[in-house]
């Protein structure tokens, strides 16, 4: 199934938005690779957990945390959210709970799940297919049209990086940022970066993913009242 395009922005030639009063408000695009967004909390605050709901996050919380700054000058313009999703026929139970979790994804303000169906070339190791490549089209294009002044991606995948790269030489390093968690061990932090420019990097803690977090279990299905 196709996910809407993210040309649907509203576009400035000039860039920002005005506010009353005629504050100029940069417009903030937040790209989030959810698979890997949810494993690299796992890995970086629940260790050893049993629980699949650890690690999970509400995109629009997320996307609203990275964009607001101490001071109004940037909007929570879009956030976009890039999963695998699984087969009906091959598991019907993820299937469903990938349902309900991306239904509640699009029915919030300004967010969007973006999907692909996973590959199961390994039947027992399903693996994501053209996610990452999704997420890079749509972030260069983005960045092409002119449709946000700040472009967040939430991932630690390094084939991301090009599309860094390309939008920093289109449109400067201001117009890039990326964000992962930040291992409450101390473990290094695997940033995404830009060679030979300076880009605005989110290592987040522990308190911040607590902000976002969603205890939700998309497995069980919701009694109807």
């Amino acid at each position: 199934e196709s996910s809407p395009p993210f040309w649907t922005l509203r576009q400035s030639r000039s860039g920002g938005v005005l506010h009353s009063g005629g504050t100029l408000v940069a417009r903030v695009a937040v790209f989030i690779d959810y698979q890997n967004v949810y494993m690299s909390a796992r890995g970086a605050f629940f260790r050893g957990s049993s629980s699949h709901v650890d690690g999970q996050i509400h995109p629009l919380a997320l996307g609203r945390l990275l964009a607001d700054g101490p001071t109004p000058t940037r909007t929570c313009e879009a956030v976009r959210v890039y999963r695998g999703m699984p087969s009906n026929e091959r598991d019907s139970k993820g299937y469903s709970a990938a349902q309900r979790q991306t239904a509640i994804w699009n029915g919030l303000h300004r967010v969007t799940a973006c999907t692909r169906a996973l590959n199961y070339r390994e039947p027992l190791h399903p693996k994501e297919k053209g996610i990452d490549v999704l997420l890079a089209v749509d972030f260069v294009l983005g960045a092409i049209r002119n449709e946000f002044d700040v472009g967040i991606v939430c991932s630690a995948d390094t084939d991301l990086v090009p599309a860094l790269e390309a939008v920093v030489a289109m449109k400067g390093p201001q117009v890039c940022e990326v964000a992962t968690w930040k291992p409450s061990d101390g473990s290094p932090v695997h940033l995404l970066g830009v060679k030979g420019h300076v880009i605005r990097k989110h290592a987040l803690s522990r308190q911040a993913f607590d902000l976002v977090a969603d205890t939700t279990d998309y497995t069980e299905r919701r009694r109807r009242r």
